[in-house]
């Protein structure tokens, strides 16, 4: 069951005409492109308990600007009532649709948001589950450090695939002379890969398993020539990938197959609010797609928002603490993660 973010105190009242406006600034100060013709600007973004908590219409209305910005954007967290992203949707216009899933895990949704006179769905759209016998095994090896600092390593030989906890949802779209098919994902978290208990350590190599069996199946899928639908496969979503760290797990098992994934660390560090944490991600299969790739990056809306509300925590609290405030007004009304955004070339 989603568990909804508490409302910060004191409340903090805004209205969305002003946000919009510091939003769209700082789309410009980050050059994160406008739609033109010749550009697909895909992106991928996690909008927590969308529907599982309640949201203020200026609230929805900010979420619909950040998203109006992209041609077709990958979301994740669209809870089961999905009444509140609709309304998202509506806010967004006519000229943008959606597609979705049913509820999994987390009473979640995975959907696909367009902008219908530019991006066009094609015939192959399904959840991603693996037959019983395609279950891979995987040794995992999950670092870790303990009460003296130092690391340890858990190994979990030929730890074996469970089924996705909110299976993959594969998108096939065509947009100007390319077309693709996305794998929007949000894999499972678990635990963390410090926790105290071997146990519960094995719930983070969990996550792994989830990774690499992401990636293994897409990888096959390249392989197949007579039966894919189409070779140019993109992953993307919430992949729970703590760092990008080529000797980091889930990392690792992102990349085992050759998938290539977007390089934002080096401008704008994390996907999340914390800034230190690259959750979020996009990988592309050597030699697709993923050349036509012009501009990238992560948009950090809450770098923008709420100035008010900033100066006055920044004026009397310290700054840990404002910040951590802050913050949680910020997840409060929008989301604790950013959307990664690519521009491709589409001629």
């Amino acid at each position: 069951m989603a568990i909804p973010f508490k409302r910060p105190t004191p409340k903090h009242r805004f209205e969305a005409a002003k946000e919009k406006a510091a939003i769209t600034r700082l789309f410009g100060e980050r050059e994160v492109p406008e739609s033109r013709p010749g550009r697909l600007l895909l992106a991928t973004w996690n909008i927590a308990n969308l529907g599982a908590q309640k949201r203020t219409a200026d609230a929805l209305e900010v979420i619909a600007h950040i998203l109006r910005r992209f041609d077709l954007i990958a979301v994740q967290e669209v809870n089961d009532n999905y009444k509140t992203f609709e309304s998202v949707i509506q806010e967004a216009g006519s000229s943008f649709g959606y597609i979705m899933t049913d509820t999994a895990g987390n009473e979640e949704r995975l959907a696909y948001v367009y902008r219908k006179d530019k991006v066009r769905p094609r015939s192959l759209f399904g959840e991603l589950a693996l037959r019983p016998s395609s279950y891979p095994k995987h040794t995992v090896r999950v670092r870790w450090r303990g009460k003296d600092k130092k690391e340890h390593v858990d190994v979990f030989p030929s730890h074996r695939f469970v089924p996705f906890d909110r299976n993959p949802y594969i998108g096939s779209f065509a947009c100007g002379a390319i077309d693709f098919t996305l794998a929007n994902v949000h894999l499972y978290f678990g635990e963390f890969q410090d926790s105290k208990t071997r146990e519960l350590r094995k719930k983070y190599a969990r996550r792994v398993l989830e990774i690499f069996a992401l990636s293994k199946w897409a990888g096959s899928r390249l392989g197949e020539k007579k039966t894919t639908y189409d070779k140019d496969i993109v992953l993307l979503g919430d992949m729970n990938v703590p760092a990008m760290d080529p000797e980091e797990s889930t990392y690792k098992a992102l990349i085992k197959f050759g998938w290539k994934p977007v390089e934002y660390v080096s401008r704008t560090a994390g996907s999340n609010l914390g800034n230190d944490k690259t959750y979020d991600q996009m990988a592309f299969a050597p030699g697709s797609i993923g050349r036509r790739i012009t501009a990238q990056g992560v948009f950090d809306f809450d770098n923008a928002l709420f100035r008010p509300l900033w100066e006055r925590l920044e004026e009397t609290l310290p700054k840990s603490r404002a910040i951590g405030l802050f913050n949680r007004h910020v997840k409060h009304h929008i989301s604790d993660h950013r959307p990664l955004w690519v521009e491709l070339d589409v001629e």
